[in-house]
């Protein structure tokens, strides 16, 4: 059986687990925000009661944020004739009430209104008739308001936008992104897709965005993560029994829900106590994926390290590690033989956890050896690199796998092993990466800015931690060897994930405080390691 996209008629058979996850800072689809309100009304909430909540948070925000907004800022708001303008209407409304300096513009004509919005622009309308003003396709009088500004606040389109903007709209976009204003968005900026995080041909380049209540997918994918600018949430009064009962599309890992990940460390415990992790990895020219697999295990707490290698390389790796027990396997070229089956079988005995792939290479034995050994394989697996390649071509034999298993690629490995684009993937990498991982019963690391951890039940989980310095070779080997020393210590494979993914870009990020991004090595990340643990455990 192959790879099966799911569609968005499908969307309705995930079930997302929120009760598990209720610390967690859910994000939300623009279908599931939809639900949300409707929701909300059907619990007694007028979407007007909804809509003004929106607008008064938004705006203390904004005024807890712009230094000097009630003395001599001058403020534009530009307003579309959706929820999303109602909001500004709203914001306008009440920043009025601390300053003169506001202009509020309105993309629309009276009787274009929705409800709710009409409402609003005429509440506005009664403080007097320049309190807002209706556009025509003549933009001069927003272009003259805008040279004058020192705000700008969109809120032309929210969530619902699915088509590229063009004529006055595109325009006034091009406008709001050449004045000197800061610029705020509400919600999501406009020009953005919520869902996806694409960009419709031209999007505000917002500084501050404000998501109401819940973060949508733009304000973590990129490429609209680079409009977004800084990220602030409003509180939405929705009545906790409408809360309680949307499905939200995936969860942001933040630090205070990491704490509790960490496996419990016994002060009286051994090395025993902490994790027997067999790494398989290396080949002739890629041992350096091995030394750091292994010692990224070690970095990790495990009590003991094993490395089985080819036996050709046995050498170099006694001499770099001294802290891992080696295995020398039967190997042709200085790559691991199909004949090492057997004695990696009975090395993996007694073991806790298996990491398999790095720097294997992808010959045939080797795809041989690594397929037989995960099929018979009864202890957790993390999978990775050429071990991940090995599958390709033979998806069909992960679902024979009866083992814990967790795939750690990167968008081209994954596209690789499904056969479909890489940029189909980084379309949707939030479905993909569910679809996946619920279709073959695994955790899957789908690796990336930001990286997407997906589990076997659907839910969908991203990371926020990390930077460019992670973009080098050995990085990911740092990333399996952290995971694999978790699991070896009693982390269940998805905490396992979870917290191995927000740790190793944490680690980067640390790094990244005194010292150039471009600049960091994988071996940085092993000697800095330590403190982010020790900082991560609150100590």
């Amino acid at each position: 059986m192959g790879f099966k996209l799911w569609t968005c008629s499908d969307y309705s058979r995930f079930t997302i687990y929120y009760s598990r996850f209720t610390i967690m800072q859910p994000i939300l689809t623009s279908r599931a925000q939809r639900e949300l309100d409707e929701r909300a009304v059907t619990a007694g909430i007028t979407s007007l009661a909804l809509m003004e909540s929106a607008g008064r948070s938004a705006a203390e925000i904004i005024l807890a944020r712009v230094p000097d907004i009630e003395e001599s800022k001058h403020v534009v708001i530009i307003c579309g004739r959706g929820g999303n303008g109602g909001d500004g209407l709203v914001v306008g409304r009440y920043l009025q009430d601390r300053s003169s300096h506001i202009s509020v513009f309105l993309f629309a004509q009276r009787g274009q209104l929705r409800s709710d919005t009409a409402t609003n622009a005429a509440a506005l309308e009664k403080r007097g008739p320049a309190s807002l003003i209706y556009l025509t396709d003549d933009l001069a009088p927003l272009q003259k308001a805008l040279t004058e500004a020192d705000v700008v606040i969109d809120a032309l389109f929210g969530v619902g936008l699915d088509r590229p903007l063009e004529g006055r709209y595109s325009r006034a976009i091009a406008m709001i992104n050449d004045c000197r204003a800061q610029r705020v968005a509400l919600d999501i900026p406009s020009g953005l897709a919520a869902d996806n995080g694409r960009v419709f041909g031209c999007a505000v380049e917002a500084e501050l965005t404000i998501a109401m209540e819940f973060l949508k997918p733009a304000h973590l994918l990129f490429p609209a993560r680079h409009y977004v600018g800084k990220v602030d949430i409003a509180a939405v009064d929705y009545p906790e029994r409408a809360r309680a009962e949307i499905e939200p599309s995936a969860f942001l890992v933040e630090q205070s829900d990491i704490q509790s990940l960490f496996p419990a460390r016994r002060q009286d415990g051994h090395k025993g106590d902490f994790g027997r992790v067999l790494v398989v990895a290396g080949s002739r020219g890629m041992t350096g994926a091995a030394i750091l697999t292994a010692q990224a295990a070690l970095r990790s707490g495990a009590g003991l390290v094993y490395l089985a290698a080819p036996q050709s390389l046995n050498s170099i790796l006694e001499a770099t590690l001294i802290e891992t027990i080696t295995i020398p396997l039967p190997d042709h070229q200085g790559r691991l033989s199909n004949t090492a089956k057997e004695p990696l079988l009975a090395n993996l005995e007694g073991k806790d956890v298996l990491a398999i792939g790095p720097g294997l290479s992808r010959s045939s034995q080797v795809g041989d050896l690594v397929r037989m050994v995960l099929t018979e394989a009864r202890v957790p697996v993390v999978l990775d690199a050429d071990g991940i390649s090995a599958f390709t071509d033979h998806l069909h034999l992960l679902e024979e796998v009866e083992t814990e298993l967790i795939l750690t690629p990167h968008p081209g490995e994954l596209a690789r092993l499904i056969n479909i684009p890489s940029e189909e993937i980084s379309a949707d990498r939030f479905t993909v990466a569910r679809t996946f991982a619920q279709q073959y019963r695994l955790h899957l690391v789908l690796k990336g800015k930001p990286t997407v951890i997906a589990s076997p039940r659907g839910e969908v989980f991203v990371n926020p931690t990390g930077n460019t310095g992670l973009a080098g070779g050995g990085s990911g080997d740092v990333l399996t060897g952290i995971i694999a020393g978790l699991i070896g210590q009693g982390a269940s494979g998805l905490n396992a994930a979870l917290l191995g993914v927000y740790l190793h870009g944490f680690t980067a990020d640390m790094l990244a405080t005194d010292q150039a991004e471009r600049a960091i090595l994988p071996t940085d990340l092993l000697a800095v390691l330590p403190q982010a643990i020790f900082k991560l455990e609150g100590r």
